[in-house]
């Protein structure tokens, strides 16, 4: 319920951000897409002395999952067909699974790992455009301002201090604010409204981390791809033609 409440909140302001000279009000509605995530982290290898960590994971393209709450409203511009779409979002989601290598000098069975993830969550604002290319049809791409949530740091316990220290400095490397891009189509039916995003970072996810005194590169990108289903809690009417007046 937090989360919607605050969803409401933010959608009510961007809406009376918008001029009502040139705009009319089409739609408004809440949305629920369900996220499918890749993260892309530089270099491939990260050596850190006693420890490695290898950002290829298990070399898959799209296999984490989240979620993306929002709110929305869709503004026609003028008499055309153009419309602006302003959305604030709540996306969770689980970046990719990386391996953090140790036992480095084990010639007979290689060296062990332990897995790391980061579990990405965010409150968004998107600047959304768009073009009607037909009665229920739709395109729209445009900007979205991500702020990142800070990952919980891990108490170091006693019998793993390098790995909870390792989980840590991986943890704090998260940019607080981050700029992305999505375009996608979609369709309504009725109240219903459904589109297809793809979403890629223009800005990254993380650039770098300390570990042990020494800072190492570790920029991670993120694409999504999102399958989305809204409800129109709003939808303007069409306008009488000359023949129901």
């Amino acid at each position: 319920m937090g989360h919607c409440r605050r969803l409401g909140l933010l959608l009510l302001l961007a809406g009376y951000s918008l001029p009502g000279t040139a705009q009319r009000l089409e739609s408004a509605g809440l949305s629920n897409s369900l996220n499918v995530t890749q993260t892309l982290a530089r270099p491939y290898v990260i050596d850190m002395g006693s420890y490695a960590l290898d950002t290829k994971g298990d070399n898959s393209r799209y296999d984490e999952i989240g979620y993306r709450l929002a709110a929305y409203a869709r503004w026609q511009l003028g008499t055309g067909h153009f419309f602006v779409q302003p959305e604030v979002a709540y996306t969770s989601t689980r970046g990719q699974a990386y391996k953090v290598l140790y036992d480095l000098t084990n010639s007979q069975v290689g060296p062990s790992f332990f897995t790391f993830g980061h579990r990405i969550n965010r409150w968004e604002a998107a600047a959304l455009g768009g073009l009607h290319t037909g009665q229920r049809t739709y395109i729209l791409a445009g900007p979205v301002l991500a702020f990142n949530q800070q990952e919980s740091q891990l108490p170091v316990r006693k019998g793993y201090p390098a790995s909870d220290a390792i989980y840590n400095s991986l943890f704090a490397s998260v940019l607080p604010v981050q700029l992305l891009a999505q375009a996608g189509v979609g369709v309504t039916f009725g109240r219903f409204d459904f589109n297809l995003r793809f979403e890629q970072s223009l800005t990254p996810y993380t650039r770098r981390f300390t570990f042990d005194g020494t800072t190492y590169r570790y920029e991670q990108q993120l694409r999504q791809g999102l399958f989305t289903a809204g409800v129109l809690l709003y939808k303007r009417r069409p306008a009488a033609g000359p023949a129901d007046r």
